[in-house]
């Protein structure tokens, strides 16, 4: 949402109500809801709700089929809307968090998505830094890089169930534990064999899968040795808090926490308790009052100096702020 506003893409995608993108459908470039007649119902018979409740109404349709064209409405439609990203990313690196992470690249570990779209690739690719998130056909270098709930980019493996896919769906291929493919770009608006794609308000299916179990694993590694550990936007949902918990608790207890959200959910703030914590709620990412970089290394990655109060913080986010 940040990067959104922040390029004007939110003026023509806005990420909150997906439903409202003019997508066309892979096959015939007409109305992609057109093709997914389960979906479509859902919406017509609760005009009134918001996108994200109507996602959770396909949640408790009768069979499956409904949240199988979820899934495939969401990859197709955030495809879209991450070729967007990717197109006019270069127009827009004076955007704060791509700042920060810039300015971190070095001390980054691992990182965890609980998107769809591919900003974080395109980032993490901008700063040089690589990432993997276990699929077949990846190089399985750089930082172990998350997406438990699915991504744009993924496709389970070709010889895994071979047929070719089509709108309006007549194989209904879903949850099959298969390895996935990393898509290129250019096959991003393709038809999915199967839409890896968790709707909205829906617990885990994939925790166990063969490419989330070991990217879990290889991101808890990280996690023991991590200094800091920032979460960014996090809403804390009932389905997502089992996975953001393990977070939080294999970091280690001296490990400096950053909530950074304007409005930081209340429940995960319980959660994480009396560690070290930051708060970075300002609607410009992190960044001062002067826009300067709230930093959380050294310009050398090194630590900053703890403050003298025992709080597990910095001096300088500290009893140093301001100063």
């Amino acid at each position: 949402m940040s990067y959104a506003h922040h390029s004007g893409l939110a003026d023509q995608w806005d990420s909150q109500a997906p439903l409202s993108w003019d997508i066309p459908c892979p096959h015939t470039g007409q109305r992609f809801l057109d093709s997914l007649p389960r979906l479509s119902q859902v919406m017509a018979n609760n005009r009134s709700y918001s996108d994200f409740d109507i996602f959770k109404a396909t949640l408790n349709a009768p069979d499956f089929l409904t949240t199988l064209e979820a899934r495939h409405y969401l990859t197709i439609a955030f495809s879209h809307y991450s070729i967007a990203q990717i197109q006019q990313f270069e127009q827009n690196l004076d955007w704060n968090w791509y700042r920060w992470i810039k300015a971190h690249s070095g001390n980054i570990a691992g990182a965890l998505s609980l998107n769809y779209d591919l900003l974080l690739e395109t980032v993490l690719r901008k700063v040089r830094k690589e990432s993997y998130s276990f699929q077949v056909n990846h190089h399985g270098y750089g930082i172990p890089l998350v997406k438990p709930h699915g991504s744009v980019d993924f496709e389970i493996v070709p010889n895994s169930i071979s047929y070719s896919p089509t709108y309006p769906l007549t194989n209904y291929v879903d949850l099959n534990d298969t390895g996935i493919i990393k898509l290129e770009q250019h096959e991003l608006l393709s038809a999915r064999r199967q839409a890896l794609c968790i709707v909205p308000n829906e617990a885990n299916k994939y925790i166990n899968y063969q490419w989330v179990r070991p990217a879990n694993q290889a991101l808890n590694t990280a996690l023991k040795s991590c200094t800091h550990c920032i979460f960014i936007g996090i809403s804390y949902w009932d389905c997502d808090q089992p996975e953001i918990d393990n977070i939080i608790g294999a970091l280690p207890r001296s490990a400096q926490i950053v909530v950074a959200n304007p409005n930081p959910p209340q429940e995960m703030l319980n959660k994480i308790g009396n560690r070290p914590l930051l708060i970075w709620n300002s609607y410009s990412g992190p960044v001062d009052e002067k826009n300067k970089l709230l930093m959380l290394k050294t310009s050398n990655g090194e630590s900053l100096a703890q403050c003298m109060c025992r709080s597990g913080l910095s001096y300088t986010h500290c009893h140093g702020v301001g100063l």
